[in-house]
């Protein structure tokens, strides 16, 4: 793997869990904000790389190795949220990495394949922590309504995406410390800040950085950060008004990204 030279000025910051406690779905959607109904485009547009992991088929995507029911094999993104991509791709381009995206908009029927799965694992265990297991990995969709904003998934409205990065000139996947998808205290975005906080790790360890570069760069352009997922970016929905909320002096009032029908 080539030599990356970290310069940035830049940490993930070390926050509580508490501080981002309770539903996004609760949050407010601005009905009368124009940029509700923006369109959604195809991630190649833009020149983003993407690999569609809920719907490979080559038995590589943990947990599910196959493919999620639902689950389509191209990303789309809301017009802006995908430029907003490649601008955040200009950024990291002296560092010889690039984003690769893993899912973008999800359809209703994908996450529903989705918190079937999770329940049918977390019925190995005992019958009171089923529905408690699941909502640890997925949301439930069961009382999705499209005219109902406290039900929609926060992926469905083409504002959410899940990312990594990956060596620009190799196509290599960068190390950033955790598996995609696996819900565990490493996920949590400042993980390696913590351990090197506590002298675990030095402050030279390539996890470290390339999360921080990773965070850098997203939040350079304006994305929020699910706390407990490094992978997990939002912008102008309502988690990203939760998560806008928690962080800044002067957060968005509402969300305007809300439920949009999968494109054709």
């Amino acid at each position: 793997m080539p030599a990356v030279p970290f310069d940035i000025n830049h940490t993930v910051p070390i926050i509580e869990p508490a501080v981002y406690a309770g539903d996004y779905t609760v949050l407010p959607f601005d009905t009368r904000d124009p940029r509700r109904d923006e369109p959604m485009v195809r991630l190649e547009t833009v020149n983003v790389a993407y690999e569609s992991h809920h719907a490979r088929t080559d038995g590589k995507n943990w947990p599910y190795f196959g493919p999620v029911p639902g689950a389509r094999k191209d990303v789309w993104l809301r017009k802006t949220v995908a430029a907003m991509l490649a601008k955040v791709n200009d950024r990291l381009r002296s560092f010889d990495v690039e984003l690769i995206v893993l899912d973008g908009y999800r359809t209703v029927a994908c996450q529903k394949g989705m918190w079937e799965f999770f329940y049918s694992e977390a019925v190995r265990g005992t019958p009171q922590m089923w529905r408690a297991q699941a909502l640890e990995h997925a949301v439930d969709p069961s009382d999705f309504d499209v005219n109902d904003p406290a039900t929609w998934p926060t992926h469905s409205t083409g504002a959410a995406v899940d990312l990594t990065l990956r060596i620009r000139s190799t196509g290599e996947i960068c190390d950033l410390g955790g598996r995609f998808e696996d819900i565990n205290e490493v996920a949590a975005t400042d993980y390696f800040e913590r351990k090197l906080a506590a002298g675990e790790i030095a402050s030279d360890d390539r996890r470290l950085w390339y999360r921080r570069l990773l965070h850098g760069a997203m939040q350079g352009e304006g994305f929020e950060n699910d706390p407990f997922t490094f992978w997990h970016y939002d912008w102008g929905s309502q988690l990203y008004v939760k998560m806008s909320r928690a962080l800044r002096t002067d957060p968005p009032k509402a969300a305007w990204y809300g439920y949009i029908t999968p494109p054709p």
